[in-house]
């Protein structure tokens, strides 16, 4: 196997499990401990962040489309897929600032409001929907591993943050966790919620759909791939 390839796949996995691995439990409780506390804790996991992310970038910008191809979908179909799933990555990460959530670093107030209403991990939900929208358009092997770390990292961060909260704040948080969802929209689905907006919500919106549209005409210019 190509150096490059092998070298990407390895760091798309180490990113996402040190990332998940370091913060569970016992482990992370071990870790602030061995450290001297909380922001000495913070400052080794940003290290090994950066340590296993930006090589990965590095590696994967000058060998984009390595290894063999997976798939290849019609053009509709992959647009059908990846655009959808884009508003949604674009529309969850602007709005997440009008209402951070709970199990964020700065954490927000337990109502679902807002995007909070939607989900209440809406940043993982936002790197879940971004990396799933890529691997659609993108079936070669690096890539795949690439963008797909991204909706691992997104899809089992959030659920690993839901084990954390239950743990530590369960009791504070029980009606918020019950009138909202990890999957956007899945307690409006499931009558547990209602989109809660206001005039604040409204304006990110609009916002965050004039951001999406700007991405759309730049990503040739960005990445050197049209979008149309």
């Amino acid at each position: 196997m190509n150096r490059s390839l092998t070298l990407i796949l390895v760091f798309s996995v180490l990113f996402p499990a040190t990332h998940i691995l370091m913060s569970h439990g016992r482990l992370r409780t071990g870790l602030v401990r061995a450290l001297g506390g909380k922001w000495r804790f913070r400052g080794v996991y940003t290290l090994v962040s950066f340590l296993t992310f930006f090589p990965l970038v590095f590696l994967w910008w000058p060998n984009r489309h390595l290894g063999p191809q997976l798939w290849e979908l019609p053009v509709w179909l992959e647009r059908a897929i990846s655009l959808p799933l884009m508003l949604l990555a674009v529309v969850l990460f602007v709005m997440m600032l009008a209402a951070p959530s709970p199990a964020s670093m700065r954490p927000g107030a337990p109502v679902a409001r807002g995007i909070l209403s939607v989900t209440r991990h809406p940043m993982n939900m936002a790197f879940a929907c971004f990396g799933l929208a890529h691997v659609a358009a993108n079936g070669f092997l690096g890539d795949v591993f690439f963008f797909g770390q991204f909706a691992v990292l997104g899809l089992a961060g959030a659920f690993h943050q839901d084990a954390r909260l239950a743990r530590t704040r369960g009791e504070h948080l029980r009606e918020f966790m019950v009138a909202t969802s990890v999957l956007p929209f899945a307690a409006i689905l499931q009558g547990r919620s209602r989109l809660a907006t206001d005039r604040r919500t409204l304006a990110m919106f609009l916002i965050a759909l004039a951001v999406f549209v700007a991405l759309v005409l730049l990503h040739q210019r960005l990445v050197g791939v049209a979008v149309f």
